[in-house]
């Protein structure tokens, strides 16, 4: 990050919105009004399912990430008073860094969850529905 705030606060705009995206499709699965046809409905689960595939193992490299930044966050923060009080910019600076990536690791994993929690709630409703016509076929029986 190299002390850029604003270049800190665009990424994480870029991630927000990708998160409010993500989101408003949730919750757009429960609008009457935007009810699609089955192979659409199928077809963007696909997508999903393959987005879920691909982005499993960047998941788990962010985890991976974020524990460590976390981790040297905590060795550092003892010495933040005496950064301070010595006015160390450079190791000041170099935890901020830190802690910003950090913040934009966490908000892309957020992301990549509710793409997760996207594609189990269209499954979800994939086999409610199936359920449901297999309940009314048998109802329907002589």
């Amino acid at each position: 990050m190299n002390g850029n705030l604003a270049q800190f606060r665009e990424d994480l705009r870029l991630h927000l919105f990708r998160l409010q995206v993500c989101l408003n499709n949730i919750s757009e699965l429960f609008d009457e009004s935007s009810v699609t046809n089955e192979a659409e409905f199928v077809s963007r689960l696909n997508e999903l399912r393959t987005t879920a595939n691909v982005s499993s193992e960047r998941a788990a490299e962010l985890r991976q990430a974020l524990l460590g930044g976390l981790d040297q966050d905590a060795a550092m923060t003892p010495e933040v008073s005496r950064w301070i009080g010595r006015r160390q910019t450079a190791q000041l600076h170099a935890r901020a860094d830190l802690i910003e990536k950090s913040a934009t690791i966490a908000v892309e994993l957020a992301t990549l969850s509710v793409l997760e929690a996207e594609r189990i709630t269209m499954t979800a409703i994939l086999a409610r529905g199936q359920a449901v016509a297999v309940q009314v076929q048998r109802d329907d029986l002589p």
